[in-house]
């Protein structure tokens, strides 16, 4: 007869069952991880591109040799220059398909045919703009010769698609289609660089609107300064900021919560160059530094290679770097004539208010009242059925906004015209001088950027490589009114209206996104939102320094991390902020800042504090500003205008205004204290520890591959490593955890042998490509390595296909 009680030997027996059953479980678990592992890595394994042996193209006219070196980089040796389009198309679409795709999806709207509903939003806001269509009628305007060139392209990505196995393993585990390459494609591409290097939907211009409006005009142009110490334009044109007003601030309905954004607020797509003539290197050539500041993934936007062809009896070397998506070379070398680019943020775009009738169904222009037009584009949605967008449009563009009473605002942008978009640039391939680059720069449908030029004779050349229009009635930085006819655009500005320096006096040029020149010429080009002058000018004293030059200087150069503009900040604190404070580690801060190295370097907790503390005052000082314009307008960008607002951020903190406090604050004092615990205890919160903090922990390298937050243990396999970045923003070396220099180049044309090229991330798109990650470390800790292909380790003969 049982007690009720369990005996010990029946738990033991279901423990052990139970433990069995687990076991098991475990087991089972292990076998379908390591199935799905094997199954994954076979996936991959399909997917890897054909490094040797042969492959038949149809079109191809003759065979061409395509090769890799140990890092991927691809050398393409043909007899002319279709059979080198075809053969990069080929290269580009077998190593980073799923790249150019995601470059012209996100230009023409269509990135929810892979992503599903969650990518609607951003859809519909880019179709505003039907960069699709725009593309079809752009490629009925290119010239045959450059028609032939995307064709043959073309030819090349789809075949290299249909070489591989199976198709990239991006797709199989989004579970969509890929739809093949088109001509038109390339353009979307060159769209998309236009959605990366300039604003899409007139925020800057609303912002800047709005404060002028909203603002009393001292305190507006205070907060709108001309310039500032810290420009470096290459004409020396300085322009002073403007001093501290008399007026107070406009009281917001709601005090604000204080919320430090800065971290995306700091960076910003841009790119340092420079170049100095051949009077000031060992060559007699001139040399030539560029590096573009872009956000990082797994694989690099950009492509190594080299390509080589014959043209008319001539041979041709072509050295650098490509975008997958166009048969360009973006920045790059062909012995005789070296180019780099950084972003010109000069004025390429315009917001217009409209004047309705009282229908509110038609617009008032010069010729009077006019319908809108109202197209409709399909988009098509994984998982759901399409949607139909119906896009409402003017003679000078899109409808993208309203205005604080309700009243449509229309989107004028160079991207939208014929100039906007063509391959110009592809002359530069073959030119041999920097007149010749200017000229040709003039011309370009691009992106407008700095272009700086260096040839083998030693002379060197800037200049606007992109459309530049002509503005008459109004200042293009706030909304104008275009209906009467009184303000516009008068078409566009012709090679010989283009600013442009070659051969200064000095020997030296230098951009860095900030203003580059002054007086009629800076008049054309405008101000986009230039950069804080401060990388500009560390640049620009450095190259002053020096009368001859090397590859490692100008290296020297991109990899410098001294923190020049934070080092008043850190003094500021050290004299008036920790002295006052009762902050109870305020001697602890103290003795941290004293041992300041001035650098963005690694090991460096006071580099940290002092980054920090700036952001917080800053978002402390303009937080009354920000939630003033946000309560006029949700669409104000605080964003947009933040490089401005640096210059009298300095002034307010060492001339404290008491009429200038934001509202709840009674002192600077009390303002400064509020900061310093707010940074301290923003650290503790996300970190732990402050005073176990470096700046190295917390820039660290954080390059992913676009799916691997999404799908598990994907990251393993493409993400680059989590290690500690030297460098900042506002100095040259531009680093940030996804973010920073995307290539590095040094070179003196002719002198290849001698150059410098850096990468980060990959070369290829592909974990288990031989060469995957390679040149990343370099490029991480500045170790010069080489722009000209090293060993030959891979072979691949492609042939023309008979059939």
């Amino acid at each position: 007869m049982r007690t009720g009680l369990i005996s010990s030997e029946e738990i033991h027996y279901a423990l052990s069952r139970r433990m069995s059953a687990i076991r098991l479980i475990v087991v089972i678990l292990a076998i379908l991880i390591g199935a799905s592992a094997l199954s994954l890595y076979l996936l991959l394994r399909a997917s890897l591109p054909q490094l040797e042996g042969e492959y038949a193209l149809k079109g191809l006219r003759q065979a061409v040799s395509l090769e890799r070196d140990d890092n991927g980089m691809a050398v393409i040796h043909a007899q002319d220059r279709i059979d080198v389009a075809m053969a990069t198309g080929f290269v580009h679409a077998q190593e980073r398909f799923f790249q150019m795709d995601l470059l012209r999806r996100n230009a023409a709207g269509e990135l929810s045919y892979l992503f599903g509903p969650v990518a609607l939003d951003r859809d519909r806001e880019i179709g505003l703009h039907r960069f699709r269509q725009r593309a079809r009628q752009r490629l009925n305007d290119v010239p045959a010769k450059h028609r032939a060139l995307l064709e043959a392209y073309t030819q090349g990505v789809n075949q290299g698609i249909e070489g591989l196995s199976v198709r990239p393993f991006e797709y199989h585990l989004l579970q969509a289609g890929l739809q093949p390459w088109q001509a038109e494609d390339t353009l979307l591409v060159l769209y998309s660089m236009y959605l990366d290097l300039q604003y899409h939907d007139g925020r800057r211009d609303l912002s800047l609107d709005m404060m002028k409006r909203h603002l009393p005009g001292p305190l507006y142009d205070f907060l709108h300064p001309a310039g500032s110490h810290w420009d470096a334009p290459i004409d020396n044109s300085i322009q002073n900021a403007t001093p501290v007003p008399q007026t107070p601030w406009p009281k917001p309905q709601q005090q604000p919560e204080v919320s430090t954004d800065g971290e995306a607020a700091d960076l910003m797509p841009g790119s340092n160059n420079w170049a100095v003539s051949g009077e000031l290197t060992p060559y007699n050539a001139a040399m030539l530094a560029n590096d573009m500041h872009l956000g990082i993934r797994v694989p690099n936007i950009w492509y190594r290679l080299q390509l080589n062809w014959r043209e008319q009896d001539k041979r041709h070397q072509l050295t650098g770097l490509s975008l997958p998506g166009t048969p360009l070379v973006v920045v790059g070398t062909n012995t005789r004539l070296a180019w780099g680019f950084t972003n010109s943020y000069g004025d390429w775009s315009d917001l217009i208010r409209l004047r309705l009738d009282k229908s509110g169904e038609q617009y008032l222009t010069p010729q009077g009242y006019l319908p809108f037009s109202y197209p409709v584009r399909s988009i098509e949605i994984k998982g759901q059925q399409s949607e139909q967008q119906q896009i409402k449009e003017t003679i000078w563009g899109p409808v993208v906004g309203e205005d604080e009473d309700g009243t449509p605002l229309v989107y004028r942008w160079v991207a939208h015209d014929p100039q906007g978009a063509n391959l110009n640039m592809l002359a530069l391939e073959t030119a041999d001088t920097v007149d010749k680059g200017v000229s040709i720069a003039t011309t370009a449908g691009m992106p407008a950027q700095n272009i700086m030029l260096a040839d083998s004779d030693g002379n060197i050349a800037w200049t606007i490589a992109g459309p530049m229009p002509i503005r008459f009635g109004f200042d293009g930085r706030y909304i104008s009114d275009w209906s009467d006819g009184t303000q516009g655009w008068a078409g566009y500005r012709q090679a010989g209206d283009y600013p442009a320096v070659i051969n200064p006096d000095n020997q030296r040029l230098w951009s860095a996104n900030a203003r580059v020149i002054g007086g009629k010429e800076y008049q054309k080009i405008g101000d986009g939102g230039y950069a804080l002058g401060a990388r500009n000018q560390q640049i620009r004293d450095r190259l002053l320094a020096k009368n001859t030059f090397s590859e490692q200087d100008f290296l020297d150069i991109q990899m410098d991390d001294r923190a020049l503009f934070l080092s008043p900040w850190r003094d500021l604190m050290l004299v008036q902020v920790l002295p006052e404070s009762a902050h109870p580690q305020a001697t602890k801060i103290t003795e941290y800042l004293q041992s300041w190295s001035a650098r963005a370097d690694i090991d460096s907790l006071a580099y940290l504090l002092v980054r920090q503390f700036r952001l917080t005052v800053r978002d402390l000082v303009y937080q009354d500003l920000l939630r003033l314009m946000q309560d006029k307008h949700p669409d104000f960008s605080f964003r947009a205008i933040r490089n401005q607002l640096e210059i009298p951020l300095w002034q307010l903190v060492n001339e404290q205004p008491v009429h200038l406090l934001p509202q709840g604050i009674d002192s600077w004092d009390a303002l400064f204290a509020l900061a310093l615990d707010k940074t301290l205890m923003d650290l503790n919160a996300e970190y732990g520890d402050w005073q176990q903090l470096s700046w190295g922990q917390f820039n660290q390298v954080q390059i992913r591959h676009p799916l691997s937050n999404f799908v598990p243990l994907l990251g393993m396999l493409t993400d680059m490593p989590e290690q500690p970045l030297a460098g900042d923003s506002f100095m040259p070396n531009v680093s940030r955890n996804a973010f920073g220099a995307s290539q590095r180049m040094v070179v003196a044309p002719g002198q290849e042998q001698h150059a410098i090229l850096h990468m980060p991330s990959s070369q290829s798109g592909h974990p288990l490509a031989p060469y995957f990650n390679n040149g990343h470390e370099a490029w991480r800790i500045g170790e010069p390595t080489p722009l000209l292909p090293g060993k030959i380790n891979y072979k691949l003969k492609l042939t023309p296909d008979s059939n």
